[in-house]
């Protein structure tokens, strides 16, 4: 069966129940209803079964028992004896140790060699593939630091899949509406888009000298966290905001947000401000009024340290009284129409995002951040090098607006500056 076989049967089943009411004949009415309730189960079950299919078939990238995306929030796998047995080894001390020291080029106890060896042996099937798994508390440190300084990468929902995963866009919506009994129902016009998340290859690297790894292993591994924090964090948060997807010239990217949002078709979710001027409070307002109802809960403000302290500290309303708020709820942060503002290093000079990552975009993490080194001997270097897959996709775009300066230099007013200019008159 396919779904336009479907839509058919069902509008036909529906028309003739419609024709069977209004003929009073209740009983005949109902069973055809009732064909219809079938018909719904039988798709349903057919809907399933080929996105089960889909999925089984799917290649996986690799055989990765750590990716269950514990560090982003995710639920630990049902426990058996052998994923029990690796999992209580990533977590655990010796392993932390045994990572830290292998990096330090120093000798392993014997619980450490073997814990070692359990995650180590479980997380590759390869003999080329010589990377190392981050311990899981030195991999949430180092992910703790980059949604301190990326926190739109923090916010958005994670999945933790193998492989190709299949995700519905949401593209337009008709209203719904309310029919007297005479009036057959109308066929919907909702569409949506369908895109894939399959895998972009994140990768850093640091230099750290040979006389740094002499120091201990307590201030070493705070040492790598900060480091790869930096490195990863960097591209991490770029990714979910500005990453160009498959059209990027060197390698693939997520698709950002506000990517996303500029290659819509006349832009209905940004607003515009004179290049070098402030965003007024109506900038402010129209943006928020760009947010589809349902999406206000969880909805945040995001930009960069100048653009916060520079532009939208400085917006005043209609009364001369400042937008910009302290919460008194958190100390230290700050609202605005009762958004949440967050500074997110990703975010471009003059860029304002407004946002709900959690309801409005999607990343698959394919496989955990791992670490490979090599090193120079001339130079007196190691090279340490994180490793991560994942990809991402707005899941709508109704769930997001931006206020953002005018490409040109054009220095004319613009619309909501006219409009308060006439207002003061």
């Amino acid at each position: 069966m396919v779904k336009k076989e479907y839509l058919v049967k069902r509008k036909a089943l529906m028309n003739k129940a419609q024709t069977l009411i209004n003929e009073s004949k209740l009983e005949e009415a109902q069973s055809v209803m009732d064909e219809v309730s079938q018909l719904d189960a039988d798709w349903d079950a057919f809907a399933q079964a080929q996105a089960s299919f889909r999925a089984l078939n799917s290649e996986p990238d690799e055989v990765n028992p750590l990716n269950y995306g514990g560090i982003f929030g995710g639920s630990e796998p049902e426990e058996n004896e052998g994923e029990t047995k690796i999992i209580k080894a990533w977590k655990s001390k010796e392993y932390e140790n045994a990572w830290a020291k292998t990096l330090m080029n120093l000798s392993l106890t014997e619980k450490e060699t073997e814990a070692f060896k359990v995650v180590n042996e479980a997380y590759t099937h390869t003999k080329e593939n010589t990377s190392m798994v981050i311990p899981n508390n030195v991999s949430k440190g180092i992910w703790e630091m980059v949604g301190e300084m990326y926190p739109y990468f923090e916010d958005v929902t994670k999945t933790y899949v193998n492989g190709i995963l299949s995700m519905i866009q949401e593209d337009t919506s008709t209203d719904a509406k309310w029919y007297d009994e005479e009036t057959s129902t109308e066929d919907g016009k909702e569409t949506f888009n369908e895109f894939k998340l399959s895998g972009c290859e994140l990768s850093r690297a640091i230099t750290i000298s040979w006389k740094l790894k002499e120091m201990a292993i307590e201030d070493f591994i705070p040492y790598i966290q900060r480091k790869m924090a930096k490195k990863m964090g960097a591209a991490a948060g770029y990714g979910v905001t500005h990453g160009k997807g498959t059209e990027s010239k060197s390698k693939p990217e997520p698709v950002g947000v506000v990517t996303a949002l500029k290659k819509e078709s006349d832009e209905p979710q940004i607003v515009r401000y004179i290049k070098g001027g402030m965003p007024t409070y109506n900038d402010i307002v129209k943006a928020r009024s760009k947010v589809k109802s349902g999406y206000g809960t969880s909805l945040n403000i995001y930009a960069n340290s100048n653009t916060i302290w520079n532009k939208l500290a400085a917006i005043e309303d209609k009364t001369g009284k400042p937008l910009f708020m302290p919460d008194p709820a958190n100390e230290g942060t700050f609202r605005i129409l009762g958004m949440l503002i967050k500074e997110d290093d990703s975010m471009q000079d003059g860029e304002i995002l407004m946002s709900n990552p959690e309801s409005g975009y999607h990343l698959n993490i394919n496989k955990e951040m791992s670490m490979m080194t090599e090193d120079h001997v001339k130079s007196r270097t190691t090279d340490y090098c994180g490793y991560a897959i994942m990809d991402g996709n707005v899941i709508t775009t109704r769930a997001h607006a931006l206020l953002v300066e005018k490409e040109s230099t054009d220095t004319g007013e613009s619309e909501t500056q006219t409009t308060e200019a006439e207002t003061k008159k």
